[in-house]
């Protein structure tokens, strides 16, 4: 496989950019097609093939640039070829003194030939050799700089150099002068190649160690990464993406080999036409009942921010929040972009004192007789009910008429139960009980919720 290409592919999904197998083994096919050499028509053959939304394509272009930046080459370009008695000089070395399959000199012959497009090729095959994609700290920069020009052939070119220059012909020592331009100019270069890759690999680094740690912070705690949105639309694009192929496969069914077998009589039993079993696939009908109150309304927020970023493959949710009085909010994530609705939301109902009996009451009389076996209700909060009626009975009366009903308490299991926590008696009656105080949990839940609950 192209390593040049593995450490770019390598780098650009440090930066965000989603890339599957599949689109790496394209993007070596196209390789194969138009190779190195144009640096623009590498550009747009690779955007075409690995980056596909707005967003990927800017992210593409920016990696890119860096990647396969080589800034100093210029100067190499604009350097006076060397005369033709000197060029002639240079052959006649090579040729007596380097071995056929390996020219000592060829990093010589490279730089001085001003051929910019060649050294760029040739310097990212020797970054790719030295795996320069590896260095983490920028310290190492002098050392995987040394491997980069060691790689390109530096030690058979420097001794072409000294043995030029100390030669006592005029055109020789011109010619150990040129390579020793060329070769600080290169050195130059190669210094700002390692440090561009470093800062792409660390960037990549970064980002994905900034994930990990958001998906193991305490939701309450994550208001303090400004990237956490962004995580979370990450997780549901990819849940979709995940349990939509895993829906195109239900829809299809088994095979039906009676079936089968019987339509193909006509061909002598040569299985020409294929016949599945119809299967059903109803979305989940997801009914969503939010404490919002100050205790848990960050852990709401969340779990309301994923749930209407999975309208693909759930599209039939119904929001409710409450703290001292339940109320829908279904109407308000239609109408509003998911930001401003999920602020309506915590300004509208949250704040006041929790009072679980009198919201459970309020949700039983709107909605427990819409309530069938396709619905999933799920109930968010602490079960702290500040010592007032928990109306276990309401709780009792959902889980009978529903598919399935989940409580997500994002409070530790040590503390259920203890003061004024009604959480014994509640989940008597759930289908399951969760701990849900992170992202992680979160993506859990929600992708448990897509394979078991469809």
């Amino acid at each position: 496989m192209d390593r040049i290409l593995v450490d770019f592919v390598k780098a650009l999904r440090g930066t965000g950019v989603r890339i599957a197998t599949s689109e790496t083994l394209d993007a070596i096919q196209v390789l194969d097609l138009i190779g190195y050499s144009n640096r623009t028509y590498l550009k747009l053959a690779l955007a075409n093939t690995l980056a596909k939304s707005e967003q990927e394509k800017q992210l593409f272009d920016t990696c890119f640039e860096q990647f396969f930046s080589f800034n100093d080459l210029s100067a190499l370009e604009k350097q006076q070829p060397a005369a033709a008695e000197d060029r002639s000089l240079l052959r006649s070395i090579l040729s007596t003194s380097a071995e056929p399959e390996e020219p000592k000199s060829a990093l010589g012959e490279l730089l001085l030939s001003g051929d910019g497009q060649a050294i760029a090729t040739a310097m990212a095959q020797a970054a790719a050799e030295a795996e320069v994609g590896n260095i983490r700290v920028i310290t190492q920069k002098g050392l995987y700089g040394r491997r980069m020009m060691i790689g390109m052939g530096l030690e058979s070119m420097e001794q072409e150099m000294w043995a030029a220059e100390a030669s006592p012909e005029p055109a020789q020592q011109k010619l150990g002068a040129e390579l020793r331009n060329a070769r600080e100019l290169l050195r130059e270069e190669v210094k700002h190649y390692v440090e561009r890759q470093y800062l792409l690999q660390a960037a990549g680094d970064g980002r994905a160690l900034r994930e990990s740690v958001m998906m193991e912070t305490s939701l309450e705690n994550l208001r303090e990464f400004k990237d956490v949105q962004l995580l979370v639309r990450k997780l549901a694009k990819k849940l979709v993406a995940t349990h939509s192929r895993r829906r195109r496969v239900f829809q299809r069914g088994k095979l039906n080999v009676r079936s089968t077998i019987r339509h193909n009589i006509p061909y002598s039993g040569v299985l020409l036409e294929t016949h599945w079993k119809s299967k059903r696939v109803d979305r989940p009908k997801i009914m969503a009942i939010c404490d919002v109150s100050g205790s848990v309304s960050q852990y709401a927020r969340f779990l309301l921010m994923f749930l209407y970023s999975l309208t693909e493959v759930i599209s039939n949710v119904r929001a409710f929040a409450f703290s001292n009085d339940l109320g829908e909010v279904t109407a308000c994530f239609a109408q509003q972009n998911l930001d401003t609705a999920i602020a309506t939301t915590l300004h509208q109902f949250g704040g006041g004192s929790t009072d679980y009996g009198r919201s459970l009451d309020t949700f039983s009389e709107q909605c427990l007789n819409q309530i069938d076996h396709r619905t999933t209700v799920i109930i968010l909060g602490d079960g702290r009910t500040n010592y007032a009626d928990p109306r276990v009975d309401i709780v009792q009366a959902i889980h009978k008429r529903s598919r399935q009903l989940i409580w997500l308490n994002p409070e530790n299991k040590r503390r259920w139960g203890s003061g004024d926590s009604e959480m014994d008696r509640y989940q008597a009656y759930c289908t399951r009980v969760e701990s849900c105080q992170s992202l992680h949990q979160l993506e859990r839940f929600i992708s448990n919720l897509l394979r078991y609950g469809q």
